[in-house]
This record gives structure tokens, C-alpha cells and sequence, in this order.
């Protein structure tokens, strides 16, 4: 896989996310999606794949020899800060 198909499904999972939870909380139900009764869950799973897709990225970039930006050189910061702000999203989403 190159590293623009990686980009790629990356920004589109990161799109979905933040479009499903605003358009999942307008026709809830009084529960809340799976998403939104499971915060931390989600957090932490969007936290560990974006520290898997960055590690990759890496990998193949280093491969490449190409230079890497300061997430592919951190990929652990940067999981942890989608995981917060993944948890903060659908904490705050339910109504």
C-alpha cells in the first residue's frame, strides 16, 4: 500500500468520524449510538489505530528515504491526542 493510499483511508476515517457523531446525535434515541455510550472505548481504539497508520507511514517513508513530518516522527503523541479528542467528540456529542 503507498503511503498516499494510507493518507487517503486515514482523512476518510478521520471524515467519518466527524461527521457520524454530530449527524448520529441529531435522531437518537434517549441511549445514544454505540459510539456515544462507549467514549473512552472509542478514544482509545481511534488512538491506536492512528499510532498504527503513522508507524506504517514511517516505515515506508524511511524506506523511501524520504523525510517525515512531525506525526510520522511521533506517532505516540499524536495517538494519544486523536484518542483525547476522539473521546472529547463523543463525550460531548450526546445530548
Amino acid at each position: 500500500m503507498t503511503n498516499n493510499n494510507l493518507l487517503r483511508r486515514g482523512v476518510a476515517l478521520a471524515a467519518v468520524l466527524t461527521t457520524a457523531l454530530p449527524l448520529a446525535s441529531i435522531a437518537q434515541t434517549h441511549r445514544g449510538n454505540v459510539l456515544q455510550r462507549h467514549p473512552t472505548a472509542t478514544g482509545v481504539a481511534a488512538g491506536a489505530a492512528t499510532h498504527h497508520a503513522l508507524k506504517v507511514s514511517a516505515r515506508n517513508k524511511k524506506a523511501r528515504h524520504q523525510k517525515l513530518n512531525f506525526a510520522e516522527r511521533h506517532p505516540t503523541i499524536t495517538g494519544i491526542g486523536a484518542a483525547i479528542g476522539t473521546r472529547h467528540i463523543a463525550k460531548h456529542s450526546r445530548k
